[in-house]
């Protein structure tokens, strides 16, 4: 199958788009503006051992502690902790609000087809690796890299590896473990030993299985070059295709996309039928409401809501994927004539969501009232929580864009005026909030740096909260 992996690079946001056969499948957002500490392995010392909570307090040099529970400790530093004691911890679970985050110190760090264990001797396997033969093999192989502090899991991709990309990526994750136990004493709570992953490689985990045939598109130069870097240590049997753009270059746009990103951030969605879907989100679920809208049933009725529930179900899905949605998700579809036609539909979803979606969701069968049922494990803060903020505190809608996406959007159109003339300055005008937001923050000068452009900014009491107007004259 061929994949294209779109990484689209800006100074506000990265976004990285996943198309198969040239449509768009799954889409990840990562904000430039938020520091993110999920799976990064840091110096953390001890502040407080709590028995009765079975787990101790760690600062690693952030406002607030986190806890590490005690199973989590692995048996070199097990009945051990006391205040003052340097750990390292890795972040499995970033909080907001008043919890801390979750930390662990059994250390893991990713590879392609294994994770190496740090602290964790022994050779485990997935289930998912059926053949005997084929377990004996990789056990025998890890065999020769573990050690009796250093283990390894063989992810379910392992079975399509050859001998020689399991012991080159052993070796490799080795050579990473070693490094982090030379440096790990040494330094002081809050260091970072062992950065995160690029959101790029958590893609090519989760989307690329080596017989693929990839298609990198990135506009800028920095990960390109750790993209092609990691390819070559992973997989480099891949056929792979690289085609690199200029900064000022949007990607979505260039690949017919960038409506797809934008649908992802309204409430209505229209199918090509003249139907359309309405999505909600609520405290414990999101809820899709199917609607004839302009669709014409005609005589035929049962054949017309059949197709329009499909297309509606077949849109919902790429909505819920897109939108990175997940837990309790009900589909109202429109009353369906016949109970065979409810039953069809429904093992067409089954099989439509399998294929795009693998085992994170679980399509259920449609009630008695049509309300088809999905299930989907939560991996990903969703999309509309990464770029918008809640009108008040008593609804669960996302409308309001936050100041991240007003950067993206006024960058984006920036990018669009480098792009197709050759204007050397420009005027921005906008809100008074807005205006107070850049002249407080670097955003500007990154721009100007980046494109080469020279940006004078206004204030204009007439524009809208989140407005602004860039021109090419000065008002």
């Amino acid at each position: 199958m061929l994949k294209q992996i779109v990484i689209d690079t800006s100074v506000s946001l990265t976004r990285i788009g996943v198309l198969e056969e040239g449509k768009l499948v799954h889409l990840y957002i990562e904000d430039h503006e938020e520091e993110t500490l999920q799976n990064c392995v840091l110096q953390g010392q001890v502040q407080q051992v709590v028995k009765n909570l079975k787990g101790a307090f760690i600062d690693f040099g952030k406002d607030k502690n986190g806890l590490l529970h005690f199973k989590n400790v692995p048996a070199c530093y097990e009945n051990k902790l006391q205040p003052g004691m340097r750990v390292p911890i890795q972040i499995q679970k970033e909080n907001t609000g008043e919890k801390g985050n979750r930390l662990t110190s059994l250390v893991s760090i990713p590879g392609y087809y294994l994770v190496a264990l740090p602290f964790e001797p022994g050779i485990q396997i997935s289930k998912k690796i059926k053949s005997n033969e084929r377990r004996e093999q990789l056990r025998t192989i890890l065999e020769t890299v573990a050690t009796d502090e250093l283990g390894f899991i063989v992810r379910t991709n392992g079975k399509e590896a050859s001998d020689e990309e399991i012991l080159k990526e052993a070796t490799y994750l080795r050579d990473k473990t070693m490094q982090f136990h030379k440096v790990k004493g040494n330094v002081q709570k809050g260091t970072v030993l062992i950065e995160a992953e690029p959101i790029f490689f958590e893609v090519i985990k989760e989307h690329i299985q080596a017989i693929d045939e990839v298609v990198f598109l990135c506009n800028n130069l920095e990960i390109q070059e750790a993209l092609q870097q990691k390819i070559e240590i992973f997989l480099p049997r891949l056929s792979v295709t690289y085609r690199f753009y200029p900064c000022y270059e949007n990607l979505f746009r260039l690949m017919s996309i960038e409506k797809d990103f934008l649908e992802t951030l309204k409430r209505k969605v229209w199918l090509k039928n003249g139907g359309n879907i309405v999505i909600d989100y609520a405290e414990a679920m999101t809820v899709i409401d199917v609607n004839s809208a302009k669709a014409i049933i005609g005589k035929q009725a049962a054949s017309a809501i059949r197709v329009l529930n499909k297309l509606a179900i077949e849109e919902s899905i790429y909505q819920i994927i897109r939108r990175n949605l997940s837990g309790i998700i009900l589909i109202d579809l429109v009353d369906f004539k016949s109970k065979e036609d409810r039953l069809s539909v429904y093992e067409w979803a089954r099989q439509f969501i399998s294929g795009l979606d693998g085992s994170r969701s679980k399509v259920y069968p449609p009630t008695e009232l049509d309300l088809l049922q999905i299930a989907r494990t939560k991996k990903y803060l969703p999309i509309h929580q990464k770029l918008l903020e809640k009108e008040n505190e008593y609804t669960c809608q996302y409308t309001i864009p936050q100041v991240s996406f007003n950067y993206f959007r006024l960058e984006n159109e920036l990018k669009q005026i480098v792009a197709t003339t050759e204007m050397k300055q420009v005027y921005i005008y906008c809100s008074k909030s807005f205006y107070e937001c850049l002249s407080k923050h670097t955003f500007i000068n990154k721009l100007q740096m980046t494109y080469g452009i020279h940006i004078q900014l206004y204030q204009n009491e007439n524009q809208k909260q989140t407005d602004f107007d860039i021109r090419f004259h000065k008002q």
